[in-house]
């Protein structure tokens, strides 16, 4: 099996080759995601999905831009088109790797077990120039205000009165892995094994949130 050392100095391409042989020996799917930010870091890209993803409460969620890297595609370009399949922007500047997160027990579509996501993190300075929504898939997309205790308030199912509700809570702490890889270069990318479904409603190891918006919980 590959031996898996991360690190902040890796380059994408590294990244990329690194997750294709590791899935490749593991006989795992692959995931990838992105979370774009505006140039203040503040406000994050979200996207709303459409009636295929409703939840068992009756909502649909909102979550960041991503999805499944397609056979022989490297993971950082399967994030850039799914951002711009989904949302229209295609060209986010500072790309960064931000998170490598295993997920054992996930039963993909094709029936295989295991899945790897890699989340991207990255900046729009076009001032959201082509920003639209893609719909039935997604009919909603928007920067929002990155904030974690208000976003950790929304409701993860069903709907409610908050505009990002529901707000599955893997994507709160997603967006804040991201926002504090740009804020901090010399940051290290968070490295994480889910034991379940139920475990991604719980922060990730080694996410520092006191480090990243001076808050703890």
């Amino acid at each position: 099996m590959t031996n898996l050392f991360l690190s902040n100095s890796m380059s994408i391409y590294e990244i990329d080759s690194l997750a294709r042989k590791y899935c490749s020996e593991k006989q795992w799917g692959m995931g990838t995601f992105i979370a774009v930010f505006d140039p203040s870091l503040g406000n994050a890209l979200m996207v709303k999905t459409g009636k295929y993803a409703m939840d068992a409460a009756g909502g649909t969620p909102w979550n960041l831009p991503g999805g499944e890297v397609e056979p022989g595609e490297l993971p950082s370009h399967a994030a850039i088109r799914e951002l711009k399949e989904e949302t229209g922007l295609s060209s986010p500047s500072d790309l960064r790797f931000a998170a490598w997160l295993e997920r054992p027990y996930f039963l993909s579509r094709h029936g295989t077990t295991g899945e790897l996501v890699i989340l991207f993190c990255g900046v729009d300075r076009t001032n959201g120039s082509g920003l639209r929504p893609a719909p039935p898939e997604i009919v909603q997309c928007g920067f929002y205000h990155f904030n974690l205790r208000e976003w950790l308030n929304v409701p993860s199912k069903g709907n409610g009165n908050h505009p990002l509700s529901p707000l599955p809570r893997h994507w709160v702490y997603w967006t804040l892995i991201a926002q504090m890889m740009l804020k901090d270069p010399n940051m290290f990318p968070i490295i994480h094994e889910y034991s379940s479904s139920e475990d991604m409603a719980l922060p990730p190891e080694g996410l520092d949130y006191a480090e990243g918006l001076n808050y703890k919980f």
